[in-house]
């Protein structure tokens, strides 16, 4: 989302200095606190602020007050009042200000796929959106171990949100008795595996896959090590966070939360493909 809509969407939460006057009458400057805008703006200052915003966004030379005013068919002494009841100095001092707000904005923009994914390939993110496409109707199960199980905990039931029939491999193993119980065998069908493993080693994981794979599921695998056995069992794999082996207690951890933050980007480019579509 660029800048610019994200500060017209949080503009309530934007915050600038304001000035008080106690009951007393008296001035009581806050310093350095700060109190949202949304009831103090009237439209025209909405307008001004917006514009200044938008010019910061696009990464113009400062832009003078004379300009703002005039995009905004204002006068400049109404633009340096407002400057003041928010309690700034002047056009200047506000201008600095939004420049501080929207750069932190920037700093602070969840990462994108391309960041994430150290194997990242157009393809790759296509491949995931046609596969739970095609599989929209079957089941989605997941799988991992520890920290692993809960990430795909997390993952079934963001899938279930979403509509799809998803399951953990609790109950993965729980759907094999059953099928096994009604029908002598478990049958084939067009069903999905998340595997979730730092390694791409963890033996419960592994066996999880296999016995998903003979019986036609996909598999969908993320994990630090592209070369591992995983991998190599898997139909997709999403290297997470492979530079970084090491597993020291003391050290810090990543690799569950970049994988959370790529299955959701993951999902809201499969979103944005089917709404296209």
């Amino acid at each position: 989302m660029c800048l610019l809509l994200w500060f017209r969407f949080n503009l309530s939460f934007t915050t600038l200095k304001v000035m008080h006057k106690t009951c007393q009458g008296k001035e009581n400057v806050m310093g350095d606190n700060y109190f949202l805008l949304t009831n103090l703006l009237s439209e025209d200052e909405r307008k001004v602020i917006t514009s200044i915003a938008s010019h910061i966004e696009r990464g113009e030379k400062r832009v003078g007050i004379q300009q703002i005013a005039s995009e905004n068919f204002l006068s400049t002494t109404s633009i340096v009042k407002m400057c003041k009841r928010l309690g700034f100095d002047g056009y200047s001092e506000l201008y600095y200000h939004l420049s501080r707000q929207l750069a932190s904005s920037e700093e602070k923009k969840p990462k994108d796929l391309k960041s994430l994914i150290d194997n990242y390939d157009d393809t790759l993110i296509t491949r995931f959106c046609a596969l739970l496409m095609e599989r929209r109707s079957g089941k989605v199960f997941t799988t991992g171990e520890g920290f692993s199980n809960i990430v795909g905990t997390y993952i079934m039931h963001r899938l279930a949100i979403c509509g799809f029939k998803a399951f953990n491999n609790v109950h993965f193993y729980d759907y094999m008795v059953f099928q096994e119980a009604r029908h002598g065998t478990m049958r084939d069908e067009a069903a999905v595996m998340f595997a979730i493993s730092q390694s791409g080693e963890t033996e419960p994981v592994l066996n999880d896959v296999r016995h998903a794979k003979q019986h036609g599921h996909k598999i969908v695998t993320f994990t630090r090590r592209g070369d591992s056995t995983l991998a190599q069992l898997s139909d997709l794999v999403f290297v997470i966070d492979g530079a970084k082996q090491t597993l020291a207690g003391s050290l810090p951890n990543p690799f569950f939360g970049y994988v959370i933050l790529t299955f959701e980007n993951l999902m809201a480019r499969y979103f944005d493909q089917n709404e296209s579509v």
